[in-house]
């Protein structure tokens, strides 16, 4: 089913876009963002269910959320969850500070400590969320670097314990964002999906790459499934458009 972007569902759901059910009985539901469970006589026919507090809250309150109910140890389905949230636009700040969130959320979920042997807690976590929420939207246009993909770094300074003042931890840092933009060298036009997968690419690859901390795989190419609410979508000439890479 296409649809806009910014269109909000009143009779739909706002998962899949399917008309809902408006039964006469209500019954245990869990919420397909939060995983809280509650009664409701609403319901999707393909078995989604939105709580009342996920279809009101923002996007930063939602990300907040999840440091105390999220525990899933993929991050790839943190994020594409997260991005289909009612909160979430199609493009948005909300990425920047999405990407710390889901690596940061999975190594606690993981039982990965810091570098430093400390544990990764609700409020490191939450930190990764701030940082990422002070870098403005359209900064991959107006600033010569993508929010999605600082995320990244933002990812790695918190891991490993990065200031201004520690050499290796910040090149480290910085070496994880270079990877990040190097990804998002694609010479397209703004696609805050795409950035926050190279984003989660990066980090992915430099904890397995240079910690030996393995989160599972990168994203795959042709596994977008955002392409049909964005306008301006590149189709075959993003790596994760669902064609880009047909015969």
């Amino acid at each position: 089913m296409n649809r806009n972007a910014d269109t909000e569902h009143v009779s739909e759901c706002t998962v899949c876009g399917t008309t809902l059910i408006y039964g006469g009985t209500e019954k245990e539901q869990t919420c397909t963002f939060c995983g809280m469970s509650t009664y409701s006589p609403i319901y999707c026919p393909e078995g989604h269910f939105v709580c009342d507090i996920c279809h009101a809250e923002e996007a930063l309150d939602f990300l907040n959320r999840l440091t105390e109910t999220e525990t899933s140890i993929d991050p790839i389905e943190i994020v594409d969850r997260a991005m289909t949230h009612p909160s979430f636009k199609f493009h948005g700040p909300e990425h920047h500070s999405l990407v710390p969130a889901a690596i940061l959320i999975v190594m606690k979920s993981r039982g990965i400590s810091r570098h430093d042997g400390s544990p990764i807690t609700k409020d490191v976590i939450l930190e990764g969320i701030r940082r990422g929420s002070k870098i403005p939207g359209g900064f991959c246009g107006y600033a010569g670097t993508c929010g999605a993909c600082v995320g990244a770094g933002v990812a790695l300074a918190l891991y490993l314990d990065s200031t201004p003042k520690r050499a290796t931890p910040r090149l480290q840092a910085h070496r994880t964002t270079s990877a990040a933009l190097d990804l998002s060298q694609d010479e397209l036009i703004r696609c805050c999906k795409r950035a926050t997968y190279y984003g989660l690419t990066a980090a992915i690859e430099m904890l397995k790459n240079e910690y030996n901390i393995d989160l599972g795989p990168v994203p795959k190419p042709q596994s977008c499934a955002h392409s049909e609410t964005n306008p301006d979508c590149a189709e075959d000439e993003c790596m994760y458009h669902v064609a880009s890479m047909s015969t």
